[in-house]
């Protein structure tokens, strides 16, 4: 269950995309290529990523074809689960060959506006195959290309010693616009995995930027319930926090000991088995 998405809302993430992608760019052509951001990634292939993401959505969103569309693309992402992920990265990586960051960062403004382009004659709500053959309002995926700039930007900075503030009210559209639309509906086989738990978890999540939801990892699959659900934690978080947790940017201890995020209710350590089986890569 999740709440309409408003024409506020749809502007704002908009927005919020336009100036993030502007600021990537900036930070992408200030960085040093070689230095690593994350993984195995440097700077230039993260920015590099970034780029195949943007031109992916090109191939997903209405109304917004890309000019550079890789071979078979639809299709690959629909086949695509989580834990697949890195393949589909790699191929994209593969056939994306420039590393040179002022370019990438011009080609990131130039598919981001593409994309902004697109989305004035979009509904917010369509929905549109994503990942695994998962259902996504066209909301949702500018949502979460905003959540890819930010994770990156910040992955990139951490490299090279930079600040990349994220700040809370775009990484709550993340949260809601993004990850809850998209648990709230058809995931396909995006999460194909062994059974999230052996009982019912259930997370109330609670933030100065959100309202109230709560998240009940299944058996087979995270269920989206009103925020007065009963659960067996509590969670208040900062947005930049709780999404920087998810995708392994931040530990929980950390975000605890910083107070980014609070925990309480009748069991509050079925947290840590919650927070495992919604992690993204």
């Amino acid at each position: 269950m999740t709440g309409p998405i408003t024409e506020s809302s749809w502007r704002s993430v908009r927005d919020s995309l336009a100036r993030t992608a502007e600021r990537f760019a900036r930070l992408v052509e200030a960085a040093a290529p070689e230095a690593t951001a994350i993984g195995r990634w440097t700077v230039a292939e993260t920015a590099a990523h970034v780029a195949t993401v943007a031109e992916l959505y090109g191939t997903v969103l209405p109304g917004a074809s890309p000019p550079r569309p890789f071979p078979d693309t639809a299709a690959r992402v629909e086949a695509t689960a989580l834990d697949e992920l890195g393949d589909l990265n790699a191929l994209t990586l593969g056939q994306l060959t420039e590393r040179a960051p002022a370019a990438l960062a011009e080609r990131v403004v130039e598919d981001v506006g593409r994309l902004l382009d697109a989305g004035r004659a979009a509904e917010p709500d369509q929905l549109v195959s994503w990942l695994g053959g998962a259902r996504l309002p066209v909301a949702g995926c500018y949502a979460h290309l905003l959540n890819e700039l930010h994770l990156h930007g910040r992955d990139i900075a951490s490299a090279v010693g930079a600040r990349w503030p994220i700040p809370h009210h775009d990484a709550a559209m993340a949260f809601e616009l993004f990850l809850v639309q998209l648990l709230s509906r058809d995931t396909g086989r995006l999460l194909v995995h062994e059974p999230f738990s052996d009982r019912p978890v259930a997370v109330r999540f609670r933030s100065r930027y959100t309202t109230p939801v709560v998240l009940e990892a299944r058996a087979d699959r995270i269920a989206v319930l009103p925020g007065g659900h009963p659960a067996d934690a509590q969670l208040h978080f900062q947005p930049a926090a709780l999404m920087q947790v998810l995708f392994g940017r931040l530990s929980v201890a950390r975000a605890a000991c910083t107070g980014k995020m609070f925990v309480w209710g009748r069991k509050p350590w079925l947290l840590a088995r919650f927070l495992g089986a919604v992690r993204f890569p």
